[in-house]
C-alpha cells in the first residue's frame, strides 16, 4: 500500500474542503450549464465596437463547491471571416471567471494573456448571413471557480489584435450584401472604402467586409457612416470613390440587396463540481 500517495490524496481532499460553503447547494447536480448570449443593437454594440459587455443572469447561479469550467459550444452570426492572422481566433475575457492562462507570443501577448482563445472557423463566404459553429473540440477547460453566487457576466470579445471580430470599422453596423450587374475588375481587399447613394442621400461611405476576387458579382460590406446602422435604403447610384480598385463605377442591383441581423455571439459553458 502506497501510504505516501494516500497521505497526498487526503491532503488534497482537505484543501478542497476548505472551499466548500454550506450555504450553497448544487441540488445534487454535479454539472450546471451557463449560456452567454450577446446580440448587438443599434444603441449597444459590444461585438461591433470591441467594447465591454455586462449582462445580468436571468437568475443567479449558485456554486457550492470548488468547480471547473469548460466551454461546450460556441456559435456566431455574421462574424468576420478568418482572412487575416489576427482573425484566426476569438479572444474572450470574462471578468467573473478566474482565467489564468499564460502566454508566449511574438505579437498578441497582451490580447491573449488570461483570455479564452476560441478558433475562428468561419472560412466560407457562403456562411455569411448564417450561423457558424466554432471550437475544434468539445469540453475545453477554462478555469476553476470557488463557491459563491454569480449574478452577471461581463468582459470583452476581440480578435487577436484587440479589434472587433464582427466589424472592420469597429462601428455599430449590420453586414450588408448586394449583387453587381457585372463582375469586379480586379481583386478587392478587405476594408476597401467606397461610396454609394443610399436612400436618396449621396456620398454614403461603406467598407468591404471580405476579400472579393476578380469577376465576383456579389459584395459584402458594412457601413462606415455613423448615420447608417440599420437597414439600408434604396441604392440608386453606381459605386464611386473607389478609384484604383476593382469596384469603381460598378452598378449594384438594389433588388438583390440584403441587410443581415446584428452580430451575435453565443457560448455554452459547463460548470462541473469537483468530487
Amino acid at each position: 500500500m502506497d501510504f505516501g500517495q494516500i497521505r497526498l490524496d487526503k491532503q488534497e481532499s482537505a484543501r478542497n474542503m476548505m472551499f466548500q460553503n454550506s450555504g450553497y447547494h448544487f441540488e445534487r447536480r454535479l454539472k450546471k450549464t451557463l449560456i452567454l448570449d450577446i446580440v448587438d443593437t443599434s444603441s449597444v454594440s459590444p461585438l461591433s465596437t470591441a467594447t465591454e459587455f455586462s449582462i445580468d443572469l436571468f437568475e443567479p447561479l449558485t456554486v457550492d463547491k470548488l468547480s471547473d469550467v469548460y466551454i461546450d459550444s460556441v456559435s456566431t452570426y455574421n462574424s468576420l471571416l478568418c482572412d487575416t492572422s489576427n482573425r484566426t481566433a476569438f479572444s474572450l475575457n470574462i471578468n467573473e471567471f478566474n482565467i489564468n492562462s499564460n502566454v508566449a507570443s511574438t505579437s498578441s501577448g497582451q490580447q491573449i494573456f488570461n483570455k479564452i482563445i476560441i478558433p475562428n472557423e468561419h472560412n466560407d463566404i457562403n456562411d455569411v448571413h448564417s450561423v457558424v459553429i466554432h471550437k475544434g473540440k468539445k469540453m475545453n477547460y477554462v478555469c476553476s471557480i470557488n463557491p459563491g453566487k454569480i449574478t452577471k457576466l461581463s468582459g470583452k470579445i476581440t480578435d487577436l489584435g484587440g479589434n472587433s471580430m464582427f466589424s472592420t470599422t469597429n462601428k455599430t453596423t449590420k453586414l450588408y450584401s448586394v449583387s453587381l450587374t457585372s463582375g469586379v475588375t480586379s481583386d478587392v481587399a478587405v476594408g476597401t472604402q467606397f461610396d454609394m447613394t443610399v436612400g436618396g442621400v449621396a456620398g454614403k461611405s461603406f467598407e468591404t467586409a471580405v476579400h472579393i476576387t476578380e469577376n465576383s458579382t456579389k459584395i459584402y460590406f458594412i457601413s462606415d457612416d455613423a448615420t447608417i446602422t440599420g437597414d439600408l435604403g434604396t441604392i440608386t447610384s453606381n459605386i464611386t470613390a473607389a478609384i484604383g480598385t476593382g469596384l469603381n463605377g460598378l452598378t449594384p442591383d438594389d433588388s438583390t440587396k440584403r441587410s443581415g441581423d446584428y452580430p451575435r455571439f453565443t457560448a455554452e459553458f459547463i460548470i462541473e463540481a469537483r468530487q
